[in-house]
């Protein structure tokens, strides 16, 4: 959270008034101070029963009730609520980190590699004094079947995939006796190419590829492919719920977690394509089951990646990921991560994304992107951050891992778990510029009432638990992390008000 955030936390006091259980404190013109009938509630006396009561000292009385005393006409700002500031703790945030190891992660940046950037980048990240208190689990995908062969070359059936084939090979739709390279869209066999011939796509270098048919010809340094067997990564959603780094809060130093997440990158190698659909789905359970034993953590997915789903040929085309890693395209993916799962679900499992390309491929990548980071957070003006390989990846990955951090913590505050009365808890937003905004209550609770007015809710209806937190909804949520220099005050004493 940043320091510039203040979260206070208000706590309500005794009123300071002689009065009458029930009845809110007033000031009445019959009786005089002392010459009434004496209350026991302070050291003043009350007027008599026709008059308003007058007044006096604080003492131990048992005149004043606040549960009573307090009417619905009551609001923060009326003066009626006395109230005190202490410090509230931020809501504890876990980051499952669901890094793409595909091979693509190899390939070639202005600094070194993607792979190499990305460990930098998140070494520093890990080891930031800013990181500490940060829980951070971290899984790769995808998870490959060890008992098949890295590479295969034989189209169909072959031996060294096993159980895990047949063997994919990259081809793409050539005309008769021509080559070409342009090699999307790819093709499985001849009956998607119609006159054409579905051919094997060779690496030509730097990025470029090429295919040829009959008496067609590539330059002499383009090589084919290897194939890949068509069920060597894991496409079960459930292997991708088991992180392989057990998340672990980050103490701000080289040590403990992160030395840990840092031992586990040194020692990954890239392998494999790209199976966002099952990935996501895992991460996403895993984040429900960490959220049903932790219940007073915030549990995010942040997805680091370099592909589209089925990532086949990086820049020169997605491929075909297997039909069993289902959901295998964006929409399908978005809809997992905006469904009940995900940041629609009570709580809320936001993802964000961060992409790593080329210019070339950029543009592309971009907009399926973005299509998924609105649904995994539920917003219209939601964006993944693209990372151009061109320039410093480390760099810019780091900053975009603390904007992650600063978005998906901002909208969760503690709350204590005895000793309030849920019905009595206000919500106030006060600018960097002082100006103050109160947000309002909006049922109902745990799956939330929010819509375009904002507003905040529990994450337990009190009606049949305790609330262990409060969080904003998505309207206000924004206006919060646009102004770092204001502070939310959750105010304890006076009636709540709804946004109907």
């Amino acid at each position: 959270m940043n320091n510039a955030r203040r979260i206070f936390l208000v706590a309500a006091t005794a009123l300071l008034f002689g009065c009458t259980a029930g009845t809110k404190a007033t000031t009445g013109s019959a009786g005089t101070s002392g010459t009434g009938t004496a209350g026991t509630s302070g050291t003043g006396t009350a007027g008599t029963s026709g008059g308003g009561a007058t007044m006096g000292t604080a003492g131990t009385g048992t005149g004043f009730d606040a549960n009573f005393d307090l009417s619905s006409g009551d609001h923060p700002g009326d003066g009626v609520c006395s109230t005190t500031m202490t410090a509230a703790e931020p809501v504890p945030l876990d980051l499952y980190v669901l890094m793409d190891s595909s091979l693509s992660m190899n390939e070639t940046t202005s600094t070194g590699t993607k792979w190499g950037d990305v460990r930098t980048a998140m070494k520093s990240f890990f080891e930031s004094q800013s990181s500490a208190g940060l829980g951070v689990g971290l899984k790769y995908f995808p998870g490959v079947q060890p008992s098949a062969a890295a590479t295969c070359q034989n189209d169909g059936a072959d031996t060294a995939c096993g159980a895990y084939g047949p063997c994919d090979r990259r081809k793409t739709c050539v005309a008769n006796n021509a080559s070409t390279m342009a090699v999307t869209p790819l093709c499985v066999d001849a009956s998607t190419c119609g006159s054409q011939t579905c051919s094997l796509i060779k690496d030509c270098g730097g990025g470029s590829y090429c295919a040829s048919a009959g008496t067609g010809t590539c330059a002499a340094a383009c090589t084919t492919f290897a194939g890949y067997c068509h069920l060597r990564d894991r496409c079960d959603a459930a292997f991708y719920a088991m992180p392989d780094v057990a998340v672990g809060t980050l103490d701000g130093t080289t040590g403990g977690q992160a030395a840990t997440l840092n031992a586990s990158l040194t020692g990954h190698s890239p392998g494999g394509y790209t199976p966002t659909g099952p990935a996501l789905t895992g991460a996403l359970m895993f984040a429900r089951s960490r959220i049903a034993s932790m219940p007073t953590h915030r549990v995010a997915v942040v997805l680091v990646t370099d592909g589209l789903p089925g990532g086949f040929l990086g820049s020169a085309g997605t491929g075909f990921p297997p039909a069993e890693c289902t959901p295998t395209d964006i929409t399908g993916i978005s809809a997992l991560a905006s469904g009940t799962m995900g940041a629609t679900g009570a709580p809320p499992v936001n993802t964000f994304v961060i992409g790593v390309f080329s210019g070339a491929a950029a543009a592309t990548a971009q907009a399926n992107l973005d299509t998924l980071a609105k649904a995994g957070q539920n917003s219209t003006t939601a964006s993944a951050v693209i990372i151009d390989t061109g320039g410093n990846v480390a760099t810019a990955l780091q900053n975009a891992l603390k904007s992650v951090q600063s978005k998906a913590i901002a909208c969760d505050f503690q709350i204590p778990a005895t000793g309030v009365d849920f019905k009595k808890v206000n919500v106030q937003f006060t600018s960097g510029s002082n100006s103050v905004t109160q947000i309002l209550h909006a049922p109902p609770d745990g799956a939330g009432g929010c819509d375009a007015r904002g507003g905040w809710y529990y994450d337990k209806d009190p009606a049949s638990g305790t609330p262990t937190k409060i969080t904003a909804c998505p309207a206000s949520c924004s206006m919060f992390q646009t102004d770092l220099n204001g502070h939310v005050d959750v105010i304890l004493g006076c009636p709540t008000i709804d946004v109907n």
